[in-house]
């Protein structure tokens, strides 16, 4: 994300509201009633967010540890969380990592992936990306994938981050015919307007649909573009932040020049991040038996200068990390 505008919570406003995790555990999914155990497999899911191959210097090198990395654990299935790459001719070698992958390669579009006038058809098509929204299932377990860069209604500044009422009708139908456990994946937060302006109008079509199950069907919502680590639950909904795989944006009153010359004139945004020194990503394990949900914890450290070396007023903020969570999902007991 190349805006500072984002407000996502602050981990200490997280702990404020109770959501935080303790150690790696979190006991959620108050509220509604879960749903009798239905046979449902162990599956992993390897999960990136926010890579900006078109800001950082070493974006394939940061992907292909990923896609190492899940190979060597033989996942089942890798999604990214969108601000990956636009279709320029320059990206093929970024692209061909992603695809050196075998299994199933799922999308989320983000804000930034259309830079440059590229069309939201054209970085589809390059990606493989066959819709925009769209759902799918994956050894008894449902996901849901949502586009938040509709048009903004009325006069709007900046990125669009909105999610029009054909997408929200859409996403009704498809939660009410799904009949598994269910996560969805935005790119923009939908805890709150700083991500989608109009979560609550999301949040809504997926409250209904718990509620009309009678259970706590959609249990977890994932998001990228804030470049944090955080939870939040409302109304037995958990909405989870995954990390950047490469930076937190600084802006322009704290610009650093950080690599050697040709980096920075390669790509002059950088000097505008706090990039990470090692890439983040993490693994998503769904499992039956269980009835848990797992996100691998991941951990480094900024390029000097750090946030705090800076001393940036929000620097305890700034984190290079993914939490580990274990949280509980319908259909049984820890």
């Amino acid at each position: 994300m190349m805006t500072s505008r984002s407000h996502a919570p602050t981990r200490r406003e997280v702990i404020r509201r109770g959501a935080a995790v303790t150690g790696a555990l979190v006991l959620g999914g108050r509220g509604l009633a879960a749903q009798p155990a239905a046979p449902r497999k162990r599956i992993v899911v390897g999960l990136v967010a926010d890579v900006h191959q078109d800001i950082i210097h070493d974006g394939p090198a940061r992907l292909n540890a990923f896609i190492g990395a899940m190979k060597e654990r033989q996942v089942d299935a890798i999604l990214q969380m969108g601000d990956f790459a636009v279709p320029h001719r320059r990206n093929d070698p970024f692209m061909d990592v992603w695809n050196s992958f075998e299994g199933p390669k799922h999308h989320v579009l983000g804000n930034h992936d259309t830079d440059g006038n590229f069309p939201r058809a054209q970085t589809m098509r390059w990606w493989g990306m066959g819709e925009r929204f769209y759902s799918f299932d994956l050894g008894g377990w449902h996901f849901v994938v949502l586009d938040g860069n509709d048009a903004n209604p009325g006069p709007w500044r900046g990125y669009h981050r909105y999610i029009a009422e054909d997408q929200r009708r859409w996403l009704a139908a498809d939660l009410a015919k799904a009949d598994a456990p269910t996560i969805v994946f935005s790119h923009q937060t939908l805890e709150s307007d700083d991500g989608v302006a109009n979560s609550g109008e999301v949040r809504a079509v997926l409250e209904e649909a718990n509620r009309a199950a009678g259970w706590t069907k959609v249990h977890s919502c994932l998001c990228g573009h804030h470049h944090t680590d955080g939870l939040r639950e409302i109304e037995s909904i958990r909405y989870i932040h995954i990390n950047s795989m490469s930076y937190r944006w600084l802006g322009g009153d704290h610009r650093r020049a950080r690599f050697p010359a040709h980096i920075e004139r390669a790509y002059p945004w950088v000097s505008y991040t706090a990039p990470y020194r090692d890439p983040l990503f993490t693994v998503l394990t769904l499992d039956g038996e269980t009835s848990t949900m797992r996100l691998d914890g991941a951990s480094t450290q900024f390029i000097a200068p750090s946030p705090r070396e800076m001393e940036l007023p929000n620097a305890e903020e700034l984190v290079p990390v993914i939490t580990e969570r274990i949280l509980r999902i319908p259909g049984g007991d820890l």
